[in-house]
């Protein structure tokens, strides 16, 4: 039986495990107006005030995504060949940021936005400290996509350097994340989930290499 803390396979538990825990979580915002993440803040916060238990399992899905793919590309640099084994470090430690900030707006989505919400329901007028806070969380969010996508594109760098794991892959990574940056230039928003995908698929590829 393999051993699931051997380097490239628990690499690609974490990050294929990553990608299953948030799909499954995040995935509950999907039975809501997605009006809940993106829509004014009058008609967001009612959402949020009657979709307490969805709101809190997204974002903790998130939480879980952010940390195990840290983690995961932490463990990569050792697997993805000798040439490519900075670079991936590289990405490693630039996701590592991204996802601090992701995780300052995901903690204040968690902490403050809920009691908000809750208030705003009940006697129409927004806490005086949240304006800041949720602008706070904007700003770590954008970093997060920018930081992110950069961490992608230079993880498939990395991978196609290093030659030890499939050059598709790779290139799947770098596509994506330069899609990441570009589409939030283009369009002023971007998805978190698509800073997800790349390291998804390494995982998957990691597992099915090593059967």
């Amino acid at each position: 039986m393999a051993d699931p803390f051997e380097g490239a396979r628990f690499a690609g538990l974490l990050l294929a495990g990553s990608g299953l825990v948030g799909a499954l979580l995040v995935g509950t915002s999907a039975f809501v107006s997605p009006a809940i993440w993106n829509g004014p803040e009058d008609v967001a916060l009612r959402l949020i005030a009657r979709h307490r238990l969805i709101w809190r399992t997204a974002n903790v899905g998130f939480v879980l995504a952010t940390v195990m793919t840290a983690a995961g590309l932490f463990v990569l640099p050792g697997e993805v060949g000798e040439r490519g084994a900075s670079l991936a470090l590289a990405a490693a430690v630039a996701f590592a940021l991204a996802g601090t900030l992701w995780l300052m707006t995901l903690s204040i989505r968690l902490v403050v936005t809920p009691g908000v919400a809750s208030g705003f329901v009940s006697d129409g007028t927004v806490d005086p400290v949240f304006p800041p806070l949720a602008r706070l969380g904007g700003a770590t969010y954008v970093a997060f996509i920018f930081i992110g996508g950069a961490a992608m594109v230079t993880l498939g760098a990395a991978i196609l350097i290093g030659g030890s794991i499939a050059a598709l892959v790779g290139w799947a990574s770098a596509a994506i994340g330069l899609l990441i940056v570009g589409g939030y230039l283009m369009f002023g928003d971007m998805l978190p989930a698509f800073v997800y995908f790349p390291t998804t698929i390494v995982g998957i590829a990691l597992l099915l290499a090593t059967g």
